[in-house]
């Protein structure tokens, strides 16, 4: 009688190293845990990390910089180019328009001192040759300022004689360099016709230089302006961190003020007018 392949001698002894081989392997496959499924919302949610700490490129060694930092620096060097503009950078377009509103103010006051500068000086200096016979009018500002203190060219040239007297004493060799570099020769003369044109010539002199010396002040007020925007920005920012910090409370809707300065032009002079707003 033949016999059954399994009953063959040694068979039992296969099986079970067989069933020792298969069964921990099982076992072990079905208690690895399941992989963590991942779906499009999950993949796209960005992951939040603490302020100051590494962000997601921290495994590479690269440190994140806080983005209150980032915006703080941002809006200060935009602030110094144009005052306000650091303030719209944050998002504050009142605060903004304030500053700019008085940037362009300031501006257009240099514009108009400038402008009042140009045109009484080209009236003095047509005087000069109308009423004096003062040649061309490409002279330095002290030519033009001896013009108006005299009479004519040969009451200045004494004039300068008795001054170079004065400092150096008569006949010195100081004494004659001092008016061979100051004296005017007859290329350069002139000689009013009326005293009362000669003081007409002085005020308009006079105007027009009130009028310099006013632009290069208000030049100074856009200084004032860029700091005050400065100050302002960094006041903004910080309320703004300490509101995300929740360290302060959130503002109601229209509170908040903001401060400002202007340039107005005046009869003495420029006139400065620094200003807070309080939206109500």
């Amino acid at each position: 009688m033949k016999r059954s392949p399994i009953g063959r001698p040694g068979r039992p002894l296969a099986l079970a190293l067989l069933l020792l081989t298969v069964v921990p392997a099982i076992g072990a496959a079905s208690a690895a845990p399941e992989p963590l499924a991942l779906d499009a919302a999950s993949l796209s949610r960005p992951q939040a990390w603490r302020r100051g700490e590494p962000g997601p490129q921290g495994a590479l060694g690269i440190q994140e910089r806080p983005t209150g930092e980032r915006k703080l620096i941002g809006a200060l060097w935009r602030s110094a180019l144009l005052p306000g503009l650091g303030e719209r950078y944050l998002g504050a377009p009142g605060r903004s328009l304030l500053f700019m509103s008085a940037e362009a103010s300031i501006w257009g006051t240099w514009g108009t001192f400038k402008t009042q500068e140009w045109l009484r000086r080209e009236n003095y200096i047509e005087m000069a040759q109308v009423f004096a016979g003062v040649p061309g009018e490409d002279h330095d500002d002290d030519y033009w300022k001896a013009v108006g203190q005299h009479a004519s060219w040969l009451d200045y040239n004494e004039w300068l004689r008795y001054q170079a007297r004065r400092e150096y004493g008569y006949g010195t060799d100081a004494y004659y360099a001092y008016i061979a570099d100051n004296e005017v020769g007859p290329d350069q003369a002139w000689d009013w016709n009326s005293e009362s044109r000669r003081f007409a010539y002085l005020d308009k002199r006079k105007a027009s230089n009130n009028a310099e010396r006013r632009a290069t002040y208000t030049l100074y007020a856009l200084l004032v302006n860029r700091v005050a925007s400065l100050v302002d920005t960094w006041r903004l920012h910080k309320s703004r961190e300490a509101i995300r910090e929740g360290i302060a409370p959130v503002p109601a809707s229209g509170t908040g003020g903001s401060i400002g300065i202007q340039a107005l032009p005046t009869p003495g002079g420029l006139g400065l007018r620094l200003g807070w707003t309080q939206p109500f």
